[in-house]
């Protein structure tokens, strides 16, 4: 899904990239260590806001073809990521890195990102409704457990891949077992790196996780805990949130341009 939300910037009414920023601060909670400006000026006066889950070549393209001059990304716009390797001075002249910073720069388009404060406006749960899931059984902070109907694995996947439209995903686990109480480690929440959260999960004795994007070592910590893992998509598992900040932006700043531009799934099926 690509599309435009919103009007462009009337003449008596011109936006700065940092009152952009201001709105987003304002949602609800504030701007972590990983966010903010990643590049260009928060003074830029602001013709149009691409939003999207990351600031890829692809996405830079569609910010100026469309004529904004600003993006807000949920990713992080460099290689490698910085919380597990700082240190960016050192990088950025590796070829995606110098890639993106050279269609930036020659388009003039700034770039902030909303990590955190868009997981707890409104990511999680729009991942969750479009899996179908609603009252939550446990909700703390980013934690998450629904119970649902008695499904097997197998049937619970079928459901998951029409919800996020994807033609496949990855399974651990016995596809003829049943299930009833479902775990959500949404967007990368279940990749190794972040294990101390799916063990956060398991507290709550889930008996099957449907994650975002995960790696072999997750899938080994979810097969030793005897817990199903069903692996959609980091990307897919958050563009429904990010389109839905979109419009809530477009309809909130009228005067204002919105593109929402939607990264796709990366792979494909060989």
């Amino acid at each position: 899904m690509n599309t435009m939300i919103g009007n462009s910037c009337g003449d008596d009414e011109i936006m700065t990239a940092a009152d952009v920023a201001h709105y987003i601060e304002n949602l609800v909670v504030e701007p972590a260590e990983d966010e903010g400006f990643k590049f260009g000026t928060p003074r830029a006066p602001v013709s149009g806001v691409l939003v999207c889950w990351m600031c890829t070549l692809a996405a830079i393209k569609r910010a100026v073809a469309e004529g904004c001059n600003m993006i807000v990304c949920h990713e992080e716009m460099h290689y490698p990521y910085a919380t597990f390797k700082p240190g960016l001075e050192k990088y950025l002249t590796w070829t995606v890195n110098r890639q993106r910073i050279q269609a930036l720069s020659h388009a003039e388009v700034t770039v902030y990102r909303a990590h955190g404060m868009l997981d707890h406006y409104c990511i999680l749960d729009d991942f969750a409704a479009e899996l179908g899931l609603s009252s939550p059984d446990v909700n703390e902070e980013f934690y998450r457990i629904y119970d649902i109907e008695l499904h097997t694995v197998g049937q619970l996947v079928e459901q998951v891949k029409a919800a996020v439209g994807m033609d496949c995903v990855r399974v651990t686990g016995d596809l003829a077992r049943e299930v009833s109480r479902v775990g959500l480690p949404w967007g990368g929440l279940g990749l190794s790196v972040n294990v101390d959260f799916i063990e956060g999960l398991l507290a709550y004795h889930p008996d099957v996780l449907i994650a975002g994007e995960t790696d072999e070592y997750a899938m080994f910590y979810c097969i030793d805990a005897d817990v199903p893992l069903i692996e959609t998509s980091h990307v897919a598992s958050e563009n429904f949130g990010l389109a839905h900040f979109a419009q809530d932006l477009a309809a909130d700043l009228p005067s204002l341009k919105v593109v929402f531009h939607s990264c796709p799934v990366p792979w494909h099926k060989g």
